[in-house]
């Protein structure tokens, strides 16, 4: 774990495996990256970036410095980053794969970009079983081949007092769903009971639209 000596309250940590996080608050800056305790290159080691929810924006001579980077996973809170042409080159030679929710700045800065998006899993909805004491939780998962799946995440009490249980059931996408199908067909394709939920998700709305937009430029 590195402290910032510049910007109070910002943290990087180390992950392990090459991953390394910014957890903080606000702008960032090139001088916040100087820590106590300083280590020769720190940055260097890392090729995976997240960027914690709570900041946003990232400065020139921030990201730079990570040359090893190849993943950059960012958060909802974003709302900038400054371009550099050398930011450009690193991000381009490591191919960097931006890891982000549609719809947020971090789709944006990758289309703009042109750089490989990877879409943050987006929960469809939730359902309470107060009858059986027992949540469900739907969530759209991407994954970097390109293969998009369904999570159900089940969480129910046990019988006995101070138990508790539940399951993860890993599911393909509908047999009915297609690229390029209506927000209307989509929300058909689920139970009732998360029509209303999936209806009014703005991050549904958009990964329908990027990839009907996707389909139309194939044909």
């Amino acid at each position: 774990m590195y402290y910032s000596k510049n910007h109070e309250g910002l943290v990087f940590i180390d992950r392990g495996v090459g991953e390394l996080e910014f957890s903080g608050k606000g702008i960032i800056r090139p001088e916040d990256t100087e820590i106590w305790n300083p280590v020769e290159n720190w940055q260097e080691p890392f090729n995976a970036v997240t960027v914690q929810d709570a900041i946003t924006e990232i400065h020139a001579g921030v990201l730079e410095r990570f040359s090893g980077m190849k993943k950059l996973c960012l958060p909802k809170s974003l709302r900038y980053i400054e371009m550099t042409d050398a930011l450009k080159m690193l991000l381009h030679t490591n191919d960097v794969i931006v890891h982000a929710a549609y719809g947020s700045y971090g789709d944006t800065f990758a289309q703009e970009n042109g750089l490989r998006f990877l879409p943050e899993n987006i929960e469809l909805g939730w359902h309470r079983d107060e009858a059986h004491d027992e949540s469900t939780k739907l969530i759209l998962r991407f994954h970097e081949d390109g293969t998009i799946d369904l999570l159900i995440d089940i969480f129910t009490t046990g019988i006995s007092a101070g138990s508790s249980g539940g399951a993860s059931l890993e599911r393909p996408m509908p047999e009915e769903y297609y690229p390029g199908c209506t927000l209307e067909e989509f929300v058909d394709m689920f139970p009732a009971r998360y029509h209303e939920q999936i209806m009014n998700n703005r991050e549904v709305k958009v990964f329908l639209e990027r990839i009907s937009e996707r389909k139309n430029e194939s044909e």
